[in-house]
């Protein structure tokens, strides 16, 4: 075996070569009828006609059940496939309807607040707003029917996480018309 030549595969690129040619003579050096002898009869993996396949039944070694496809396997009670299936429904459900965009001054200071929609499982849309900045929705709007127009809003007005009062648009004007507390605030 030479020593690195330089090439690009580096030095086990000599030993590899040379371990296939030993491997290739080797086997070319047996004569076509021999082979590995008679198969045993019978155990696992035998037929039966007696012939043998494979290398025979595959050991249990984690006691588990045995996974047979990703359509099947057990994930808490419900396969992978049913897991996938509900998860796409999840995005669906809370993906608003393309194309949907209204616009709402939530803390009523004559300007647009900047919004997240998202769609509320029943056919209509949730407008979050973060009024403070904290991360967490000061307002809900809930647009039912899709005709860009909040239908009525749960307020958290001292940003404590609770929302306090409901607001609703008793003619649908598009303007909140009614209060209501909620949580005996």
């Amino acid at each position: 075996m030479k020593e690195d030549d330089g090439d690009d595969l580096g030095p086990w690129s000599e030993f590899g070569t040379a371990a296939g040619i030993a491997a290739t003579g080797s086997v070319a050096a047996l004569p076509a009828t021999q082979g590995l002898g008679e198969a045993p009869e019978g155990g696992a993996g035998a037929s039966e006609d007696g012939s043998q396949s494979g290398f025979g039944d595959k050991p249990d070694l984690d006691g588990l059940p045995a996974v047979t496809g990703l359509g099947e396997a057990p994930l808490l009670g419900v396969g992978l496939g049913g897991v996938v299936h509900e998860a796409a429904e999840k995005v669906r459900e809370v993906s608003p309807p393309a194309g949907y965009h209204d616009q709402v001054d939530a803390d009523g200071d004559g300007h647009l607040d900047k919004a997240t929609y998202r769609g509320d499982g029943h056919g209509g849309v949730e407008i979050l707003v973060d009024l403070n900045g904290d991360g967490r929705p000061d307002f809900i709007g809930h647009d039912t029917d899709l005709d860009n127009r909040v239908d009525y809003a749960d307020y958290d007005e001292n940003h404590d996480g609770i929302f306090e009062k409901r607001m609703f648009d008793d003619d649908n004007d598009g303007i909140l018309d009614r209060t209501t507390w909620l949580h005996d605030s």
